[in-house]
């Protein structure tokens, strides 16, 4: 009885051993496998581009007492008024006279034209009307000049010349030349720089999400401006270039400096950009964070075979052989064609790996 059991107790050890033989030998294999097959990376866009700045208003104009329009009587707008392009800012007592004389030169001069007309059609081989037409026609456009400034002189500084924000300084009591109110504009833009290893990788008209510091608020606008010199440009060069500038176009460099050889600072350079478009408001001065999002693609170099192929793995595990147009930039793999956001490329792949190929793939 004893022997039997022995018997059934060894016979059950070794079926016990088998087993776990099996499954040790099956472990194995999947481990085999899995080694054996390829680790792939899924193609995606770079990380956006975090930035940081200050909110200021697009525009300030400051309103000073023009005298030359006449009496300064009083503002007609509030401290913190909001105004629309065109509404009237400030009162003066305007002197009529002034104007009506320019517009009578200006009647006087067409009246002279009119009469020129007039006489070269009676005479049209007169060569001497013709030099009278052409220097009243110069007198008349002198004219018309003179009574536009005007114009645009009483405009600029008695109205809004843009929707904003009325900001008062002296009121009422300017004298002549001083400030008597600003006008900030409504529409809001943040300033902020961007590194020169990253400035090439946006573009104007990117969408940005921004996120006010101190309220939490968040919104979008647009980089609508990137500055073609760093923010370390240094133009202390210009004195020097018009002092040595030649002396008969002195005149010329003296209304249109030219810098020669400026400076623009050592180390790394940043850029200023702006950005605009915002559809919240942001007070002037709010700090504010923001994020760019990229198009550009990163690849990692284990990716890349000679000649600037990959392999992408498509659904049925099959891999195709593909060209792609990278650069180089800050050692750092950049694809400009051939790849797209979800492409799942094969990653260290042997010299032996041909077009069109089944794989296995281990992650």
């Amino acid at each position: 009885m004893k022997r039997k059991l022995f018997w059934i107790i060894g016979i059950i050890v070794i079926i016990l051993l088998v087993v776990v033989a099996l499954i040790v030998k099956q472990t194995t294999n999947d481990t085999d496998d899995k080694k054996d097959g390829y680790d792939t990376y899924k193609v995606k866009k770079e990380s956006p581009l975090s930035i940081s700045g200050k909110a200021a208003p697009t525009k300030i104009k400051t309103y000073n007492n023009n005298d030359q329009l006449g009496e300064f009587v009083s503002t007609v707008v509030d401290d913190g008024q909001s105004v629309k392009q065109g509404d009237q800012l400030i009162n003066y007592n305007v002197n009529d006279q002034k104007r009506q004389g320019l517009q009578d030169k200006v009647n006087a001069a067409q009246n002279k034209v009119d009469q020129d007309y007039q006489n070269i059609n009676q005479q049209p081989n007169n060569n001497d009307l013709q030099n009278t037409l052409s220097k009243d026609l110069n007198t008349l456009s002198e004219a018309n000049k003179q009574l536009s400034q005007y114009d645009r002189q009483v405009n600029e500084s008695m109205y809004a010349s843009f929707d904003g924000k009325v900001e008062m300084e002296n009121d009422n009591d300017a004298n002549s030349g001083e400030a008597i109110l600003k006008l900030v504009a409504s529409e809001p833009q943040i300033k902020t720089s961007v590194s020169e290893f990253d400035i090439t990788k946006i573009k104007v008209g990117d969408a940005v999400n921004v996120t006010v510091n101190s309220t939490g608020e968040e919104g979008k606008g647009k980089v609508t401006k990137i500055s073609e010199l760093p923010t370390s440009y240094n133009d202390s060069n210009q004195s020097e270039s018009m002092n040595t500038a030649d002396p008969e176009s002195e005149t010329t460099q003296t209304s249109n400096p030219v810098s020669n050889n400026p400076s623009i600072g050592k180390g790394n350079s940043k850029y200023q950009v702006t950005i605009g478009k915002l559809d919240i408001s942001v007070r002037s001065g709010f700090s504010t964070e923001g994020e760019i999002p990229l198009d550009t693609i990163k690849l990692p170099k284990s990716v890349l075979t000679k000649g600037n192929h990959v392999f992408v793995v498509d659904k049925n595990h099959k891999v195709h052989k593909r060209h792609i147009n990278i650069k180089r930039q800050n050692g750092e793999i950049y694809v400009e064609k051939g790849l797209k956001s979800g492409d799942k490329l094969i990653i260290s792949p042997k010299k032996t790996l041909n077009n069109g190929e089944k794989v296995e793939i281990a992650s």
